[in-house]
């Protein structure tokens, strides 16, 4: 309504410039004319200032109706979020699954019998005392420990999903994520 209203106005002014400095001043160098008749035109000179006024009063008008067009068109920039789900890859089925070896549950100590460690068992303080206890624990066998290997099933192969539309997710002008469903207030 104000884009007519402002386009409209300045079409008006044009018109009525054209008019009043170049029609009429035309039609009374035609017509010519006593100056004492109620139809005398006036001398026939044209207003050449007036007509080119109009025309720039109508080019500002016309850029103010486009940048105004623009802005209300343009909304909050929106940028379209698509997410993408990765498909988790089966394992193969001759791939032994490795099991943790089963705990021995041990003796539970009242805390009456709870004695402070002994000194051999304080973490070393000098680099001396850690050397050698690195040297007592690489001295002591190793046993190694039974892998209890749980029976390979053949696997199932999976059904493929049905692909869902992804969520889309607008976000507002300062970047904060907006719900579309909210009524704009």
């Amino acid at each position: 309504m104000i884009l007519a209203v402002i386009v409209g106005e300045a079409i008006w002014g044009f018109l009525v410039s054209l008019t009043n400095g170049l029609i009429v001043p035309a039609l009374a160098r035609v017509m010519g004319g006593d100056p004492q008749s109620p139809v005398y035109l006036g001398k026939g000179d044209f207003n050449l200032t007036g007509i080119f006024v109009s025309i720039l009063e109508l080019c500002l008008a016309g850029i103010v109706a486009v940048a105004l067009n623009q802005w209300s068109r343009s909304g909050p920039a929106r940028v379209r979020v698509k997410t993408v789900k990765v498909k988790t890859v089966a394992a193969k089925s001759s791939m032994p699954s490795i099991a943790p070896a089963s705990v021995k549950p041990q003796p539970a100590i009242p805390p009456a019998a709870a004695t402070p460690p002994p000194a051999a068992s304080r973490p070393p303080a000098t680099v001396s005392e850690l050397a050698v206890a690195l040297a007592a624990s690489l001295a002591q066998p190793v046993e190694p420990q039974p892998k209890a290997v749980a029976p390979t099933k053949p696997a199932a192969p999976a059904k493929p999903e049905k692909p869902k539309k992804p969520h889309e997710v607008y976000y507002n002008i300062v970047g904060e994520p907006i719900n579309p469903t909210e009524d704009d207030e």
